[in-house]
């Protein structure tokens, strides 16, 4: 008997305030993951893994809710740093997953 087979994950890279991981995924019928998930989870590299913590933070560091971007070269060198941060990660869960790429504080000015 041949099991069910598996659906091809999506993996969400988005900041949320007080989360370590901009990781996020809905579980399915054939895996139950939660929500918020992390860089083990997807067997990323360490480097990519500091990579998104850093760039996570720095995001909380500068951005504002209310207020927005504490400057233009902050929201720049983080919008350069998620696109290349997005590239990589998807290049590393190729095999398994899609990444959905989701940088709201860049869509309330219509970049991305």
């Amino acid at each position: 008997m041949v099991g069910t087979p598996l659906e091809r994950r999506i993996i969400r890279l988005s900041p949320d305030y007080s989360r370590d991981w901009p990781l996020w995924e809905e579980s399915t019928p054939t895996r139950d993951f939660g929500y918020t998930t992390s860089p083990e989870m997807y067997g990323l590299s360490d480097e990519l893994s500091q990579d998104i913590a850093r760039w996570n933070a720095f995001w909380e560091s500068h951005f504002e809710p209310f207020e927005g971007w504490d400057s233009d070269e902050s929201r720049e060198r983080w919008r350069l740093d998620g696109r290349g941060i997005v590239a990589r990660l998807r290049k590393e869960v190729a095999s398994f997953a899609d990444v959905q790429y989701e940088p709201w504080p860049l869509e309330v000015s219509g970049e991305q």
